[in-house]
């Protein structure tokens, strides 16, 4: 594991994967699934067409929240290949917030193998112990029926619907929440 830059972004790790800040080095491996359509279909970005899409953006957006203090997205590295092949975390969480939304992006050569209920396992005891959060949200678009599966494990219940346009498409989308007290009751 690399030396950890970003103090509040601490290392987490599981039996088969870690989560650790995402560099610059991990162009390549988050370029293989950002460039696909089906990975970025509801994100507010486009398909990467090239590398240095790839590194702006790490730069832009990630690199830039740990530098400005705000929790941000973990590179998602599998052990087994020494690869990234995701990336999780809060969507620009400042440094004491009260809540966080997580959201969650796993190549598709690695769907299928129950890593989003992986990480919720390391992830939901950081945010209530480590961060003292309140509460955690996540947005599932309605049709990502697979990402409710990691959410029911662990007692996410149902918020509120909304609907927002993406890319000239109306989608609905259902968030999800977990209370502090909630979490530690279920265990």
């Amino acid at each position: 594991m690399n030396k950890n830059l970003y103090p509040h972004m601490k290392i987490l790790q599981s039996k088969k994967l870690y989560l650790r800040p995402i560099t610059l080095d991990d162009a390549k491996d988050i370029f293989e699934y950002l460039s696909q359509e089906n990975v970025v279909k509801y994100l507010p970005i486009k398909a990467h067409k090239n590398i240095n899409e790839t590194k702006k953006f790490i730069s832009n957006y990630f690199i830039n929240n740990y530098e400005n203090n705000k929790y941000s997205h973990y590179a998602v590295v599998y052990k087994k290949e020494n690869k990234v092949i995701g990336n999780m975390g809060f969507n620009n969480m400042k440094i004491g917030s009260q809540t966080g939304e997580l959201g969650i992006c796993i190549n598709p050569k690695y769907w299928g193998n129950k890593f989003s209920q992986e990480l919720l396992a390391i992830m939901l005891p950081h945010c209530f112990t480590d961060l003292n959060l309140k509460e955690v949200t996540t947005v599932v678009y309605e049709d990502n029926k697979f990402s409710l599966k990691p959410l029911q494990v662990y007692n996410f219940k149902y918020s509120k619907s909304y609907n927002v346009k993406v890319k000239n498409k109306i989608i609905k989308c259902n968030v999800y929440s977990l209370s502090r007290k909630d979490y530690f009751n279920n265990r």
